[in-house]
């Protein structure tokens, strides 16, 4: 081989090695920048979403609509947040099934239970024990004793439901009336707190109107229909009944319809808008206070998202992503102010 035919061969062969250098730097920096860029997502609207974690929704019983709303907000965020959510609950409003339910999560070391109570002294001890063995607990809707739980997504301030479910009433029956309540259970948090502000928005401001009888339904359709019927039965001069359960309140509908006493008895209470529609537009439910459940139940998630971060502020202000910023007071965050569905806007409404 000749001098000028080994360098060409030569000059040639450091020309492709030059250029298969090339290639592979270039190679490299693309898998540089997109390990990087996978390297740096971790986050989501500003929430470090890089650790999967496990968190459980336990609502008071399955097959309530207002938590069946709950369900779908949690849901449409779980994914974005990184959460392996789970939903469960007892068949039954039960307090023990709960507990039962709370010992398994346990068991399965799920970093963080939200929960709606139906008891909160009997709910404690299993959930003061996942506390302790490094979950975090966020309760909701109903909350259960301060010591059992990190933080709780209040729905709204208890004097403000009291406050829209008496004026509801009085804006279809007036200011002096007999009127009856039907709630779930006696035990049932949220349900005490909201009556306890009730029968003082009426001292205070309608001492003509009396609450001739309280009952309960236990959050059951039939047992709460049943239950209604028997008051209208028993107390013929009953002009409103107050149902501040999801079960109750279409159930108290039902029962005013069916004995014939459409506009002569009102309902008013706190129900998703799917079921009391139909009462809505019959004018049996003129007035009913919620908050949008849907919403509650994507703000729980987030809350569960930064409680697993240890990043959710026992005091102060916490911004949870897109959804907006919120006031923390001694680990309450109270969501929202009531939302009145009425025959105007309930058809806005598809939960």
């Amino acid at each position: 081989m000749s001098k000028a035919t080994w360098l060409t061969k030569a000059s040639m062969g450091a020309s492709l090695l030059f250029i298969c250098g090339i290639i592979l730097a270039s190679c490299g920096t693309s898998a540089g920048s997109n390990a990087m860029a996978v390297g740096n997502a971790r986050t989501y609207q500003g929430i470090d979403v890089g650790t999967n974690i496990k968190v459980a929704m336990v609502p008071k019983l399955l097959g309530l609509a207002v938590f069946q709303a709950n369900k779908q907000g949690a849901t449409q965020v779980a994914g974005p947040l990184n959460i392996n959510f789970n939903y469960t609950a007892p068949v039954d409003a039960s307090a023990q099934g709960q507990v039962q339910i709370f010992n398994s999560l346990i068991t399965q070391h799920y970093n963080v239970i939200t929960t709606t109570a139906n008891n909160p002294s009997e709910l404690a001890p299993a959930l003061e024990r996942a506390r302790q063995m490094g979950m975090k607990v966020v309760s909701y809707d109903s909350d259960v004793l301060p010591q059992a739980r990190d933080f709780f997504v209040q729905n709204t301030s208890y004097d403000a439901t009291g406050k829209a479910l008496v004026d509801s009433l009085v804006k279809s029956i007036g200011p002096k009336a007999d009127i009856a309540v039907l709630s779930s259970s006696p035990t049932a948090t949220i349900q005490v707190d909201w009556l306890n502000a009730v029968n003082k928005y009426i001292k205070s401001n309608y001492p003509n109107l009396h609450i001739v009888t309280t009952q309960y339904g236990n959050s059951s359709p039939t047992q709460s229909l049943t239950t209604a019927e028997n008051i209208l039965h028993a107390y013929p001069t009953v002009k409103g009944i107050i149902a501040p359960d999801g079960a109750a309140e279409p159930a108290a509908a039902e029962a005013v319809d069916k004995l014939g006493l459409q506009g002569k008895v009102f309902v008013t209470g706190c129900s998703d808008p799917a079921s009391i529609k139909q009462y809505v537009l019959n004018g049996t439910i003129p007035y009913s206070p919620l908050w949008d459940e849907v919403r509650e139940g994507q703000v729980v998630m987030y809350v569960a998202r930064l409680a697993a971060n240890n990043a959710m502020p026992k005091n102060g202000s916490v911004k949870l992503g897109n959804l907006g910023t919120w006031q923390v007071n001694d680990g309450v965050l109270i969501f929202s102010q009531p939302l009145i569905f009425t025959k105007d806007n309930i058809n806005q409404y598809a939960w």
